[in-house]
């Protein structure tokens, strides 16, 4: 056998071990991104678990004949979208500033949370802000479209 056919076999060689080597790495790089994703997944239900138990708050001071339970109603469901904001990673000190980062396309809703979080904040800094049923109602149902364009309930 000549030295070009010596090379050829063992070109041949090293080329399969890197084939064979690369077909490895990749099965286990899919494997574990799987993992982490799966992983990720169950975090992610857990906490959307945890948002859908607090929302269920928020719905059951709402059915109270007591303003102050309508006024907790709003601040909880507006703690609630702050929250998931902060997870979808929105940037910001406050939750306006947040809110300032989002536009029409990522949110449908946005509007309706502008307009819910201003209720929020005369309930938080004007004392003796009155809330009637009514205008709670409206309020936590545009938080409820909020979470509902966040996927979050």
């Amino acid at each position: 056998m000549n030295f070009g056919g010596i090379i050829t076999i063992i070109s041949l060689l090293l080329m399969s071990v890197f084939i064979f080597s690369f077909v490895l790495f990749f099965r286990k790089a899919k494997k574990i991104k799987s993992e982490k994703t799966a992983e990720r997944s169950e975090r992610g239900e857990k906490v959307l678990g945890d948002f859908k138990e607090n929302w269920e708050g928020v719905l059951s001071h709402m059915n109270s004949a007591s303003e102050s339970d309508w006024k907790l109603a709003v601040m909880e469901a507006d703690k609630i979208v702050d929250r998931i904001l902060l997870l979808k990673g929105y940037k910001g000190e406050s939750m306006a500033e947040r809110m300032t980062s989002i536009d029409k396309e990522e949110l449908e809703s946005i509007e309706l949370l502008w307009e819910a979080h201003k209720v929020r904040n005369r309930i938080a800094h004007k004392p003796g802000f009155r809330l009637d049923y009514n205008q709670a109602k409206k309020i936590v149902s545009y938080y409820e479209e909020v979470l509902n364009d966040l996927r979050a309930l």
